[in-house]
């Protein structure tokens, strides 16, 4: 079940930017059913987690896009800290539901081979959480990103928990502000110039990850996103839920909600303080 809010905020004439501007001004209403948001060769599935704990249901709904449950997992520790723990744990819930080829590598320089070889058999591929900065230094230096999208085209399962949701878009959402020296976990100001993006896996296209979104109350940092990139949405995804995307639509499994932020018009205003008009905001759970 989903429904709609309508924010409307004071917000001044402004020019349409090419990129990312202070002010941004569309002529033509937004409409979500009209983006492809993956690869249209793509055959796979995205199950992007907003991180939290995952319970065997959540991890049960993600095995039944597999063919079977003695298809291949791999499973990818690089964002973390500690990828041991994080393999892990992983491993012993994809086992205990059963599945029987579960293999993980942390890649670095001694294993970046054996990953590479295991991607096209895999029919699924889980990224760990940790720092998604971190895994995208990784994938760049191993040069996975071609062998990833690859996977999906063929027919993969991508998924992804916190900052392995956080690398699924285009642009990937930081963690890190311009506007403030030190890490917060949300924005404290709705201003111009503060959010901090990369390249992310660009497996979800037009549109942009957030993760850990309700129980953080990362608004700011969505609208913020959203203003800097015109025309394209903010899907924030709460813990313990995951947003599922294929050729055939989105839809939302899980516990809790996927907050879709649905752009209007933005500008900033002198002080660079965002105003913001016509944004739609639809709370989606699962049906």
């Amino acid at each position: 079940m989903c429904f709609s809010l309508f924010f409307l905020f004071a917000c001044a004439e402004s020019e349409p930017p090419a990129v990312v501007s202070d002010e941004v001004k569309d002529d033509q209403a937004f409409s979500i059913e009209s983006l492809q948001l993956v690869d249209p060769e793509a055959k796979g599935s995205l199950f992007i987690i907003g991180g939290g704990k995952r319970p065997p249901s959540l991890v049960q709904e993600m095995i039944d896009l597999m063919p079977s449950k003695d298809s291949l997992i791999v499973i990818i520790p690089s964002a973390s800290s500690e990828p041991d723990t994080s393999a892990f744990y992983a491993t012993k819930q994809f086992t205990e539901l059963g599945c029987t080829q579960v293999e993980s590598f942390f890649f670095g320089l001694e294993q970046s081979e054996g990953l590479k070889s295991g991607l096209p058999h895999a029919s699924l591929i889980y990224i760990c959480g940790g720092d998604q900065n971190r895994f995208m230094e990784v994938v760049e230096k191993r040069n996975l990103k071609e062998d990833l999208h690859q996977a999906f085209k063929n027919g993969c399962v991508i998924a992804g928990t916190s900052a392995g949701a956080a690398v699924m878009s285009e642009v990937m959402i930081t963690g890190d502000q311009q506007l403030e020296p030190e890490y917060e976990s949300t924005y404290r100001r709705l201003k111009a110039n503060n959010g901090i993006y990369s390249e992310g896996l660009g497996l979800l296209q037009h549109a942009i990850i957030d993760q850990h979104f309700v129980e953080r109350s990362r608004y700011n940092r969505a609208l913020t996103a959203m203003h800097d990139h015109p025309n394209t949405p903010v899907f924030g995804i709460g813990e313990s839920t995951a947003l599922v995307v294929s050729n055939n639509g989105f839809s939302v499994a899980g516990a809790g909600q996927v907050v879709l932020f649905s752009p209007g018009e933005s500008s900033a205003n002198e002080n660079g303080l965002l105003e913001m008009s016509e944004v739609e905001i639809t709370v989606m759970t699962a049906k």
